[in-house]
C-alpha cells in the first residue's frame, strides 16, 4: 500500500460519486480535508471481516471485492465495487467491527476518510445525513438483488439476467467486453468459476458465444426466453 494526496481530478471523481452528488461543495470539502488515498495492488487485503476500522472507504479506481468468510472457510462475495462506490460504513454503526472483508481485485486507488468525522458531519447537516440514508438504501437493495437472484435464479439464468444487463435497448445481437475477469464475474453472480463455465456453455444454444473477455449474444429474444424459463 502506499499513501498518496488528493489531486484535483481525485476530487472531481470523488465528488461525482452516488454519495457525494447531491452535496454541496462545502460539505464535500469538508469530508475530504484530511482523508488519505491509497493504491493497492491485485489481491491486497484492505480489511479483514471482523477487524476494528476507523475509516470508511471511496473506490477511485479498480475493482474492491466484499466477501464473506463461512465457518468452513469458503468465502462468498457479496459486492463488487468500482468507482465511487463507497464502503465499510456499515462499521461506523456496528461498534467499528469490519462486516465483511474488502480484497482489491485488481490494481486499485482508494480514499479513506475517518468515520467518526463523517458522522459528525452528518449528524450536524441534514443534507449529508439524507446522503447517508439514501446510500444505506441503496446498499440495502443490492442484497434483495442478490439474495432474489440466488433464490430464484439457476446460476444460467443468472448469467443471462447479468449479460442482458449490458444489452442496448431494442438492439437484436450486440457484443460487450467485461470489466473484470471471468473470476470476478463468478463472485459477482455467487458462482464457483467452474459454475461459470458450465453456466456459460448451457447459454450457447441461446446464441451466447464467449472468448476470453469478450461476450457475444446473436439473438437477444432467445436470451430473454432462457433468462425467464431457463
Amino acid at each position: 500500500m502506499k499513501t498518496l494526496q488528493l489531486t484535483s481530478r481525485d476530487r472531481a471523481i470523488f465528488s461525482a460519486s452516488r454519495f457525494f452528488a447531491r452535496l454541496p461543495g462545502s460539505s464535500v470539502e469538508a469530508i475530504v480535508e484530511g482523508a488519505t488515498l491509497s493504491t493497492f495492488e491485485k489481491q491486497d487485503v484492505l480489511f479483514h471481516q471482523g477487524d476494528d476500522i476507523a475509516d470508511v472507504f471511496f473506490v477511485l479506481s479498480g475493482l474492491v471485492r466484499l466477501c464473506r468468510l463461512g465457518k468452513d472457510g469458503r468465502q462468498a462475495d457479496v459486492a463488487v465495487l468500482a468507482r465511487g462506490e463507497m464502503f465499510g460504513e456499515n462499521a461506523m454503526f456496528l461498534g467499528q467491527r469490519a462486516t465483511t472483508s474488502a480484497v482489491a481485485a485488481e490494481a486499485s486507488i482508494v480514499v479513506q476518510v475517518d468515520s467518526g468525522k463523517l458522522r459528525q458531519l452528518a449528524a450536524a447537516d441534514p443534507d449529508m445525513a439524507q446522503a447517508m440514508i439514501e446510500h444505506l438504501c441503496h446498499r440495502g437493495k443490492m442484497t434483495e438483488d442478490l439474495l432474489a437472484e440466488d433464490r430464484l435464479l439457476t446460476a444460467p439464468q443468472r448469467v443471462a439476467n447479468y449479460v442482458l444487463s449490458h444489452c442496448p435497448k431494442d438492439t437484436a445481437s450486440f457484443s460487450f467486453r467485461l470489466p473484470f475477469q471471468k473470476r470476478v464475474l463468478a463472485g459477482k453472480l455467487g458462482l464457483a468459476p467452474e459454475g461459470l463455465s458450465r453456466a456459460f456453455s448451457r447459454l450457447r444454444e441461446s446464441g451466447v458465444m464467449v472468448k476470453g473477455r469478450m461476450i457475444q449474444i446473436h439473438d437477444r429474444r432467445a436470451l430473454e426466453r432462457f433468462r425467464r424459463d431457463g
